[in-house]
């Protein structure tokens, strides 16, 4: 983790450093959001409290890119979520809790994120996404199944935003297959640990697509490819589906901060 977050560091102070960015005021809050995911782990005393971490920094790095994306109609939208993940924050009793808090918020600031940049043409599957999130979530009987089912619905409102952003649907393939592969491996799953660790390498997979789309120079090129690298790599050394979990989490927030950094 620390080679990617000390390669994303050095391209946001790169960019800092030149005018046309330096007005967008961002910068120090991505730095923010990944200096606090790497402190928080060295405290963290197992892959359940990284899960926590990484999902609570995934729904911070998406407010900055709801705020960087916002014309001024979504500024309450956004504060709102966060206040709730902090409000639930407090009613949680461990990290599993936290986990599945931090995984429903990431998918209502995704939503925030769709509606700012998809147009009315997907307020219906915006909503839908939503419902079924709500609906799915009063079936769960714990908080993996509700992680799962907040990753498995974050992937997909990712996909909403990934072919609103596809003017021209250079990416369709791409998004289909990320979907496919979640639903193909979905029925490999022996249980909800298994189905969180799918729904989070999914995301970051479909985040990857949003950094592409959203790179339209080639700027970041090396930075994508270097989180989805990681992941692999670090795939390879996790002992189960908790460590893929938070690995996934981890990777997602990595994403997410190259996202923002392609959209400041």
């Amino acid at each position: 983790m620390k080679k990617t977050i000390c390669m994303l560091l050095a391209v946001i102070l790169t960019l800092s450093c030149m005018p046309a960015r330096a007005a967008s005021g961002y910068s120090d809050a991505i730095r923010g959001v990944l200096n606090d995911m790497s402190t928080n782990n060295a405290r963290c005393s197992g892959a359940p409290q990284q899960a926590a971490n990484g999902a609570y920094r995934l729904t911070e790095m998406l407010a900055i890119i709801a705020m960087i994306d916002n014309r001024g109609s979504y500024a309450d939208a956004i504060k709102g979520v966060l206040d709730d993940m902090s409000t639930n924050n407090a009613r949680c009793s461990g990290a599993p809790q936290q986990t599945a808090n931090g995984a429903y918020r990431a998918v209502e600031m995704l939503a925030i994120i769709a509606m700012e940049n998809c147009g009315s043409a997907y307020t219906d599957t915006i909503r839908g996404v939503l419902s079924d999130m709500s609906t799915n979530n009063a079936r769960c009987s714990g908080a993996p199944q509700q992680t799962a089912n907040g990753l498995y619905r974050a992937v997909e409102m990712a996909a909403v935003i990934a072919m609103g952003l596809d003017i021209r649907h250079a990416y369709t393939d791409a998004i289909k297959g990320v979907l496919n592969d979640m639903s193909t491996n979905n029925a490999r799953c022996s249980g909800a640990p298994q189905q969180e660790a799918n729904g989070a390498y999914r995301l970051v997979e479909m985040l990857a697509i949003i950094a592409m789309i959203s790179d339209s120079r080639g700027a970041y090129t090396d930075a994508i490819k270097g989180v989805l690298s990681d992941m692999s790599t670090n795939n390879a050394r996790c002992s189960g589906a908790p460590q893929q979990l938070a690995n996934g989490l981890y990777r997602a927030v990595e994403m997410a901060a190259v996202i923002a950094m392609a959209r400041q």
